[in-house]
């Protein structure tokens, strides 16, 4: 009569786990980053790599595919080519695009019909699982991308 009062025992805990499981499982909520996050997320490494007129982190620099290894010459070349605050993004399935304009472009003079241009820049890519984040190696195509500025 024991015996079967603990079978029975493991096997409504057994249910009642599984139902927690499920209903759980069903309700999660993905991880993924919002918008600000991934401006945030991107204006931190333009700075952290150098590409500002700010100071970098020569400790979170990342290396593009045919950088020198000496890290000041990497920062000296990148220094102020880029302004601090994103001008654009870009929404993909698993990622966000970035995007800078080039500190060529006056932010002063740029009227509604310029910013819809495919001005000079470079995007920043942004994975919303929050697993990735790199500068991109092609040109951007700011002209579709919504303006934040």
């Amino acid at each position: 009569m024991q015996i079967n009062n603990i079978k029975s025992l493991y096997l409504l805990t057994f249910i009642v786990l599984g139902i927690i499981w499920i209903s759980t499982s069903s309700f999660q909520q993905t991880n993924e980053l919002t918008k600000e996050q991934a401006i945030e997320l991107a204006e931190q490494f333009i700075i952290d790599n150098g590409y500002t007129n700010l100071f970098a982190n020569k400790v979170k620099l990342s290396y593009e595919l045919l950088d020198d290894r000496n890290k000041n010459k990497v920062i000296s070349r990148r220094k102020n080519t880029l302004h601090k605050k994103a001008f654009c993004i870009s929404e993909r399935d698993d990622r966000w695009d970035v995007g800078f304009l080039s500190t060529s472009i006056d932010l002063n003079k740029l009227d509604s019909k310029k910013r819809e241009t495919n001005l000079p820049g470079r995007a920043v890519i942004v994975l919303k699982n929050g697993k990735g984040i790199k500068i991109a190696h092609k040109t951007p195509l700011f002209s579709y991308f919504e303006k934040l500025i």
